[in-house]
């Protein structure tokens, strides 16, 4: 698919991914970038600053664009999906777990960043890997003419093998930022003052720099993997208040030491 001015864009949905779907798209300089949502909603202003043709509904989608991209609630895809009625367009969604089938359309693709989006933190799309999957060659095509516009890392991967990948980005991302929230509310908690959370940012960055000449296996450290029961103990008194935690903390020690086990 050659790069021509004038292609269109149409986003649904006003969230992070949206929001940075329609930036980067914008900064291309090669596409009309339309934004629509089911309802007004505050966080559609900043599209309109950037350039992005806004609409409060979702009843007047053009026939004619280029590329759809969902970008909403993955129980909603589906209905989304129906909505749009285009022939020579391809409609997308970007969702990690959802398969492809969610869309009944007989040009449709995957288009799912492994990344985490918040609204205001600049995203490196060049680094950010972009699954993709689409329901035949000329979809594909077109799919992965429009991903290598934004990175660098683009793989075709099915839709159960992308769920596989999307299960996988919950454990190292957002159950790992839920031990940072559990940690930050511990620490809260001292006797004297809260002890500050930033004290522990050295380490996290540490942790995962490891990995880029490490395997998680090997990068592993602490108290579970040295097997010393008497740190761990002592942990777990100071979670005497909080069950759940001590729960969680035991738990995931068991874990360290099986995995540790099973490569020894």
């Amino acid at each position: 698919m050659p790069k021509k001015a004038g292609q269109t864009i149409v986003i649904i949905g006003c969230g992070n991914l949206a929001w940075h779907l329609a930036t980067h798209s914008i900064s291309l300089k090669e596409f009309k970038v339309v934004v629509h949502n089911h309802q007004p909603n505050k966080l559609l202003s900043p599209f309109e600053t950037i350039g992005c043709e806004v609409h409060t509904s979702l009843n007047k989608i053009t026939k004619e664009a280029d590329f759809y991209f969902i970008c909403v609630s993955d129980q909603f895809i589906a209905r989304v999906s129906k909505r749009i009625k285009t022939e020579k367009g391809i409609v997308i969604h970007t969702s990690g777990s959802k398969n492809i089938s969610e869309l009944q359309h007989e040009n449709c693709a995957v288009f799912y960043p492994v990344q985490t989006f918040s609204k205001n933190d600049r995203v490196d799309w060049k680094k950010t890997p972009v699954l993709i999957e689409a329901s035949g060659p000329k979809s594909l095509k077109k799919i992965k003419t429009i991903a290598n516009l934004f990175s660098r890392e683009v793989t075709s991967l099915d839709s159960e093998k992308r769920l596989r990948l999307h299960l996988s980005a919950v454990l190292v991302n957002n159950f790992t930022n839920a031990m940072y929230v559990a940690a930050d509310d511990f620490l809260s908690k001292s006797k004297d003052k809260k002890i500050n959370f930033k004290l522990l940012k050295p380490l996290i960055r540490q942790t995962v720099t490891k990995l880029d000449r490490l395997s998680p296996l090997n990068a592993q450290t602490g108290p579970a993997k040295r097997n010393d029961k008497k740190v761990m103990k002592l942990h777990s008194e100071l979670l005497s208040k909080d069950k759940e935690l001590q729960k969680l903390y035991k738990q995931l020690s068991h874990l360290i030491q099986s995995q540790q086990n099973q490569h020894a």
